[in-house]
């Protein structure tokens, strides 16, 4: 094995695929994973006060979606009544049918809290989408000229939750707050579901924090209500059962009226009695209503695993070709080695700063199995038997 600066045409080409999937993974890929992190750092540093010329806390109406979990709400509603926040703010339950359950937590607790409300959707209704009529019911009833959507599902952590998603709106120009939900500490899932999930949420958060904002949470988001009654509501998607956080998110969203709120207070997490299949539902429902969302943002995490891929490949040919060359092992060697790094490090300030388990030195193997894993989840979406249309 020798030293030899001179390198055949075929390994030339091969070494440069390889320095130009290098350069897309440093320059293209590793910056929009770390858009996060960087949202995240300036929401902590930001004061707590209103936005705009003239400070003024806005007036808010939570709205909480539930299907019947009344004790979820027992828990709930306290954290959500207690909130640290300086203007007024309503609380409406909107449950899916009358539950004599959630009534009774609803009449204890409007005994202290006259700004705690109960409305539910009718057991009648077929043909529609019980979610966006119990969501559309709660928007109607609101009194004040912000919404807060969340769900029974949610767990709220700081009392100054609200104070953190509200701290937008003093800015007449925001329309929409995104807020970030993660899984509950006890039932999170292991580190390949982890990075599915941190994949997930960053194609999207990311994504708002730039000039394409196209999805939300359904469990922390918030917007005007004269935003969603200018769009009529979830009238474009009213054949669907869900939407309701991206489809409906895509319609009223641009880059001038979002803003992302990732704040460490502000994370809602949310729990299940079966985490992995609640991930997996939730990510097949996004494949599926992704489809309906006119104006998708640019692939960037799936454009960076198939660079890494062809990197990986090309280098190993390079390699193996000119093998007896200390040159081309060296050069091929850096050519790899600079981005899984650079890689592994933006995805564990982003992990962390998505608060999930921080992920480093298994991140390269994540990434590069993640394009079968996505394939597996779009086939499970489409073939599932979970509800899409509202016929079904």
């Amino acid at each position: 094995m020798t030293f030899i600066p001179e390198f055949s045409y075929p390994v030339i080409t091969l070494l440069s695929i390889s320095a130009l999937c290098a350069a897309i993974i440093l320059a293209f890929y590793d910056p929009f994973v770390r858009r996060v992190y960087r949202r995240s750092r300036a929401c902590r540093l930001t004061v707590d006060r209103p936005a705009g010329e003239e400070p003024k806390w806005a007036a808010v109406s939570v709205i909480i979606y539930a299907r019947g979990e009344s004790d979820r709400l027992e828990t709930l509603l306290p954290a959500v009544l207690t909130q640290q926040y300086e203007g007024p703010f309503e609380v409406i339950v909107v449950n899916e049918g009358d539950s004599s359950d959630v009534r009774n937590v609803i009449s204890a607790l409007q005994l202290a809290n006259r700004n705690l409300y109960l409305t539910f959707t009718p057991d009648g209704a077929r043909n529609l989408s019980r979610k966006k009529l119990a969501l559309t019911l709660g928007i109607k009833a609101a009194r004040y000229p912000v919404v807060v959507q969340t769900t029974a599902d949610a767990v709220i952590l700081s009392d100054r939750w609200l104070t953190k998603i509200m701290r937008h709106f003093g800015n007449p120009e925001t329309g929409i707050v995104i807020g970030y939900a993660a899984p509950s500490q006890e039932s999170l899932p292991d580190r390949i579901k982890t990075f599915d999930f941190a994949d997930d949420s960053t194609s999207w958060l990311a994504a708002d924090t730039g000039r394409r904002p196209f999805r939300g949470s359904e469990l922390n988001l918030a917007y005007r209500r004269d935003l969603f009654f200018g769009n009529k509501g979830f009238s474009r998607s009213l054949n669907l059962h869900f939407g309701d956080d991206d489809i409906f998110i895509s319609e009223i969203a641009t880059s001038r009226n979002t803003v992302v709120e990732l704040s460490p207070e502000s994370i809602i997490r949310f729990s299940s009695y079966d985490m992995p299949s609640t991930l997996r539902d939730i990510a097949a429902r996004h494949i599926f209503t992704k489809r309906f969302i006119p104006r998708k943002p640019l692939p960037r995490l799936a454009i960076g695993e198939c660079a890494l891929w062809i990197l990986l490949l090309s280098a190993t040919a390079a390699v193996l070709a000119d093998y007896h060359n200390i040159a081309t092992i060296v050069i091929a060697a850096l050519l790899l080695t600079g981005p899984l790094v650079d890689m592994a490090l933006a995805w564990r300030k982003t992990t962390a700063a998505l608060d999930l388990r921080r992920l480093t030195l298994t991140i390269p193997w994540f990434v590069l199995i993640h394009p079968f894993r996505r394939i597996t989840l779009s086939f499970y979406a489409n073939t599932s038997k979970q509800k899409k249309y509202t016929w079904d």
